[in-house]
């Protein structure tokens, strides 16, 4: 993807605190067809605050995930989103195929600590999940469902 990627950070605390770390560069030039696929890792947080939030040392850990994510994405896919809310933060990101992380499919890499992690992998060549969290959607569009 030949947009250089800009990370901003949106709090929203109208219900319960959420964070939100976004690129909005992605966004704004969504949707591109050769990455159609999302993904969505979802990880339980161990020990969160009072608002849902990890604490610094759990957030550094939280962090590796980040890392891991993206190099196993590699030049194939993007990660475009981070939501951290009620115990719990999703990794979004966009892929050329499911191929790219078949295997977070099932788990993630090792080396990840003792984490509860949810995968999922869902057709989204439109980037509605992604304008969706950037609050972008055209007047008519519905969000996009993520399969249970």
């Amino acid at each position: 993807m030949s947009v250089l990627p800009e990370w901003v950070q949106l709090l929203d605390d109208e219900d319960g605190l959420v964070v939100v770390e976004l690129d909005e560069a992605a966004a704004h030039a969504a949707p591109l067809p050769d990455h159609p696929v999302q993904l969505v890792v979802t990880v339980a947080l161990h020990d969160p605050d009072e608002e849902g939030q990890p604490y610094a040392e759990e957030h550094a850990e939280l962090a590796g995930w980040r890392e891991a994510l993206e190099r196993a994405l590699g030049q194939d896919g993007r990660l475009v989103a981070t939501i951290t809310a009620g115990g719990s933060r999703e990794h979004v990101a966009y892929l050329r195929s499911e191929d790219v992380v078949q295997a977070w499919r099932d788990a993630p890499p090792d080396g990840l600590g003792a984490y509860e992690a949810q995968v999922a992998l869902v057709p989204d060549p439109t980037w509605l999940g992604l304008r969706e969290i950037a609050g972008l959607l055209a007047d008519g569009e519905e969000p996009l469902v993520l399969p249970l």
